[in-house]
């Protein structure tokens, strides 16, 4: 039994009453306030010396919103993880924009979660989508298993799920990079250009680059040390030329970060941008494909790739690697 505090992601310092029975977490509560959180860990106690079990207060977590089981999630479960943080508070993220997140977790239906699916098929590809209900439905087999929530309903496995589709092979016709950055560099708000070069010159990913800290740059070495990724593994990303020359030429600011904008303000930025490019079709997450592919037309071996990239299989690598037809017959001879 202990009161930790912590920061919040807002900055506030808050107050987290844990106690544990028989190995198992049987009470997460967060308070505002130190005194609230000592009041309510000394009635627990009163609770625990007079035999009084506090697993009930497991199994009132049904009746709490989603969106405080998944603030759970994030807090217990998501640490255990080798993947990376940013991206389970990015799935989480999305769950609390919308409406279900408001939904008692015991009554969340599946008609629920099909309208959770359609709302995003509109703005996301349906790969996404399968993450999204993948992430959910983990989270009620958490509750179901870990948190003592017994005949609790998981209702995504009760619906269809988005097909798995092909992968996409967008990559950049001749002309369209040179549009795109034309518009990047018209683009008053943010950094959008040096983060398109950047994507373009090292494979890294949208929320790699919105993370990225000036401590983690060294532009004698010209490299970029990445400690938290979506694998799980840290890796250090050689510069080119280019890419050290657009990092050497940004203002350093106050709070540490390389740029200014989040890994959700990019995309809105870069959809923007192509739109007054007049490009079509181009989703961000293209340009690592497009980077990858131009290491492979480099010359690099796919060991030398997957270091960059973060690749971990040859498997993976062959779904982001689209090489152009007429290049391979231009290095055939």
């Amino acid at each position: 039994m202990a009161i930790e505090k912590r920061k919040n992601r807002d900055g506030r310092t808050v107050y987290k009453v844990r106690i544990w029975q028989a190995r198992r977490p049987v009470v997460n509560r967060t308070f505002d306030k130190l005194s609230d959180a000592k009041t309510f860990e000394l009635e627990c106690r009163l609770k625990i010396q007079k035999g009084e079990s506090l697993a009930q207060r497991k199994t009132s977590l049904v009746d709490e919103p989603l969106r405080v089981i998944l603030e759970k999630y994030l807090d217990e479960i998501t640490p255990q993880k080798r993947s990376g943080l940013a991206r389970y508070r990015s799935l989480v993220r999305n769950l609390c924009n919308h409406r279900i997140a408001d939904t008692p977790l015991s009554s969340i239906a599946p008609a629920d979660v099909i309208a959770y699916r359609d709302s995003r098929l509109k703005a996301v590809s349906e790969k996404t989508v399968r993450n999204e209900l993948a992430f959910l439905s983990a989270v009620f087999s958490t509750a179901l298993r870990d948190w003592g929530m017994e005949g609790l309903d998981n209702p995504v496995s009760r619906i269809r799920k988005p097909k798995a589709g092909r992968p996409r092979d967008r990559r950049l016709q001749p002309g369209e990079e040179e549009k795109l950055l034309s518009a990047c560099k018209q683009y008053a708000d943010g950094m959008i250009y040096e983060i398109v070069v950047l994507a373009l010159e090292t494979a890294m990913r949208r929320g790699e680059i919105a993370n990225l800290l000036w401590e983690h740059v060294n532009l004698r070495k010209r490299t970029v040390h990445l400690p938290e990724t979506k694998t799980g593994e840290p890796r250090t990303v050689p510069l080119s030329s280019r890419a050290a020359a657009v990092l050497e030429r940004l203002p350093r600011r106050i709070d540490g970060r390389v740029f200014g904008l989040t890994s959700d303000a990019i995309g809105r930025a870069f959809r923007r941008v192509c739109a007054r490019a007049g490009i079509e079709g181009l989703r961000f997450h293209d340009l690592r494909h497009e980077a990858t592919s131009r290491l492979f037309e480099k010359g690099l071996n796919p060991m030398q790739v997957a270091a960059i990239t973060g690749h971990k299989t040859l498997q993976m690598l062959k779904r982001y690697t689209h090489l152009r037809a007429e290049d391979l017959a231009e290095l055939l001879g």
